[in-house]
């Protein structure tokens, strides 16, 4: 009759650590720290080709079920030639622009689903960034000869170089799909670095700790 007792409250136990566990699982997210690595492409408007890669990383710190804070770090490349014509003749000039910064701030879950599998966020943080550039200059040119013929062709002027440093931000948006405690998110994010916009749509892994 005891041994029969014991193992009914043994089981009532386990059914309780269980319980918990689950409970506990389910709501790991709260004030949990979530570590994310991304890597994806840097649309610079300016460039001279479409050759763009970044790399992102950040860590959120949440202060409600849908409320955080991020902490970010972002470098974005641009290496890349252009064929254009000089003087009827065929020239490749050089382009290399290179963005860093970090930067804090709060973001916000917009959609939630109930079991926490899916959620859409909403970002906006500021901080400090230096955009570099080392390219070739190419603009058109007119010239008229002595016979007064008109002729437009490139002009190609070499090593131009361009830094600026200062205000920084980033405006984002992006899905987080979860697995226990790894997540899948990609993100488009609208970066304001060196007084010039680049967009930069990225694919990270999370890990909540």
């Amino acid at each position: 009759m005891i041994t029969g007792r014991w193992r009914t409250l043994s089981l009532a136990f386990l059914l309780l650590l269980t319980g918990n566990a689950a409970a506990q699982d389910s709501s790991y997210k709260d004030g949990g720290m979530l570590f994310t690595f991304g890597a994806g492409y840097e649309y610079m408007p300016d460039a001279y080709t479409s050759k763009g890669v970044a790399i992102d990383v950040s860590a959120r710190y949440y202060t409600s079920e849908r409320m955080f804070w991020e902490i970010n770090g972002h470098w974005g490349m641009h290496d890349g030639d252009k064929e254009v014509m000089q003087k009827t003749r065929p020239c490749t000039i050089h382009d290399e622009r290179n963005c860093l910064l970090a930067a804090v701030g709060p973001g916000y879950e917009i959609f939630q689903t109930e079991n926490r599998l899916f959620d859409v966020y909403v970002k906006a943080l500021v901080g400090y960034g230096v955009r570099k550039s080392d390219y070739d200059n190419y603009e058109i040119v007119s010239d008229v000869d002595d016979s007064g013929s008109y002729t437009e062709y490139g002009k190609v002027t070499l090593g131009c170089k361009d830094t600026h440093k200062g205000l920084a931000a980033v405006f984002g948006t992006g899905l987080d799909m979860r697995y226990k405690r790894w997540t899948l998110s990609p993100s488009v994010n609208f970066i304001y670095v060196g007084r010039k916009w680049d967009i930069s749509p990225i694919l990270s892994i999370g890990y909540f700790y």
